[in-house]
């Protein structure tokens, strides 16, 4: 990402947010972390004995699903 080039000690700019409060709240997180998060959690519930609903959505299959035709002419009426 551009932000975590940017070098510290840099001025502020029009927002007067320095870049080492702008490079701080920048989390990468690979599909590993998600994941043994996700174990993490569902093994926590199993633990405690409690019930755990888990919901997947996968928006890039929904958005590329859609008809582009039928959705123009829907949003034109």
């Amino acid at each position: 990402m551009a932000v975590r080039q940017i070098k510290n000690g840099k001025a502020v700019g029009p927002d007067n947010i320095p870049t080492e409060a702008l490079k701080s709240n920048i989390e990468v997180r690979s599909c590993t972390d998600q994941i043994a998060t996700l174990r993490i959690i569902v093994e926590q519930s199993i633990e405690w004995n409690s019930t755990l609903y888990i919901n997947f959505i996968d928006y890039e299959k929904a958005f590329d699903s859609v008809d582009r035709r039928t959705l123009r002419k829907s949003l034109q009426h």
